[in-house]
């Protein structure tokens, strides 16, 4: 496939892109005609009203969807995504709604799980896992993050919503060379764990890699947000800087289409 970048006015490299993507199934068509770019350090939110098609993009873009037609591009070339794993190895990590985290694994099993590291040698060759050089690493990763975490070995059911949640995101960081997506990353969080998650977003972002996050949540994505993007039945209707935004103005937008085509 031919490679594609960002322009030369672009503030930094193109982290995950997708241009003009449609996915239909069966007779509903859920994208038409969407578009998002997401630059490495940037935080963009993607919002819409319910059925805007929001979910179906992100699927697309994790490799669960593959779009009938559109370009995705990671690192600024277009790329084929067959499966999430296709994503993954190309740098593109998610946090999803429901965190996919094991709750009776700890925080270590789980930030390593499905890339369990083996101890070398014939013990390696055995089954068995170097706990000790995955927890460090594990570690080294809240860290990073600034998370502090009461322990790192108990189970992850028995840490609060927020830390669950940076759980998720130090995990998916942790395996991303390009960008984390993130779903609802603040839904059912209390107001002080909402902010600790939209902190970790802009830490995520200050490493260098892009961040998508997929959110009801108006206030806390206007507020973190570098620009927001609004679908409409399958349409990118707004690609605009979230300073420029008000929740009044980003709710028009996003209920706006539905009123002038009913009136």
């Amino acid at each position: 496939m031919t490679s594609a970048t960002s322009s030369a006015a672009a503030p930094a490299k193109l982290a995950i892109a997708a241009r003009n993507v449609k996915k239909q199934f069966g007779h509903v068509t859920a994208l038409r005609d969407a578009s998002i770019a997401v630059h490495r350090g940037e935080i963009v939110a993607l919002c819409g009203d319910n059925g805007a098609g929001k979910s179906t993009f992100l699927r697309v873009l994790q490799g669960i969807h593959r779009p009938d037609a559109g370009q995705v591009l990671i690192d600024g070339s277009e790329v084929t995504l067959n499966s999430v794993r296709d994503a993954q190895a190309l740098g593109v990590d998610a946090v999803h709604q429901d965190l996919a985290l094991a709750p009776d694994l700890s925080t270590v099993d789980n930030v390593f799980l499905g890339n369990e590291r083996r101890k070398s040698g014939l013990l390696g060759r055995f089954g068995l896992l170097d706990k000790d050089s995955m927890a460090a690493e594990a570690d080294q990763a809240l860290r990073a993050l600034s998370i502090a975490l009461p322990s790192l070995t108990v189970p992850v059911s028995e840490l609060s919503g927020g830390q669950r949640q940076a759980v998720a995101i130090a995990r998916a960081v942790m395996w991303s060379r390009a960008a984390v997506l993130m779903d609802e990353p603040t839904a059912a969080l209390a107001a002080k764990q909402s902010a600790i998650v939209c902190d970790l977003m802009r830490t995520v972002a200050a490493k260098g890699l892009g961040v998508l996050v997929v959110s009801h949540d108006l206030p806390a994505v206007l507020d973190v947000a570098d620009r927001v993007v609004v679908l409409w039945r399958g349409h990118t209707v707004l690609d605009a800087p979230a300073k420029d935004l008000t929740v009044p103005e980003l709710v028009a937008t996003m209920v706006g289409h539905k009123s002038s085509e009913a009136a």
